[in-house]
């Protein structure tokens, strides 16, 4: 008798430490979790924050009337549409090329 109340008291103690091993695999997954929730929140404010500094790099830069009538005649896309076009692509510089020319193959790519 002595001999099977060890065995089931080692049954007992072998299931107490699984249990503490999975409550300890639990709480490592939810303190995982917890730890990406807020690298995905600094990413998300990173994220906005670069946003907000394009918009204003953006609508710093002066396009020309002549520029955004031709490519609202070529493409029949709204005035807004081109100056964003232009704007965008300006922010950019790409090699000297023409923002006329990088702004026109923006929107017809996209």
């Amino acid at each position: 008798r002595r001999l099977a109340g060890r065995k089931d008291h080692q049954i007992n103690t072998m299931t107490a430490q699984e249990e503490a091993k999975q409550l300890d695999s639990v709480t490592d997954n939810v303190q995982a979790k917890e730890f990406d929730a807020n690298i995905a929140k600094h990413a998300m404010a990173s994220l906005q924050r670069q946003s907000a500094n394009q918009a204003e790099k953006e609508q710093s830069i002066e396009v020309s009337k002549e520029d955004v009538d031709l490519i609202v005649e070529q493409l029949e896309v709204s005035e807004d549409e081109a100056e964003r076009a232009l704007r965008e692509v300006s922010v950019g510089g790409k090699d000297g090329k023409c923002a006329v020319y990088l702004a026109l193959q923006k929107l017809v790519t996209c």
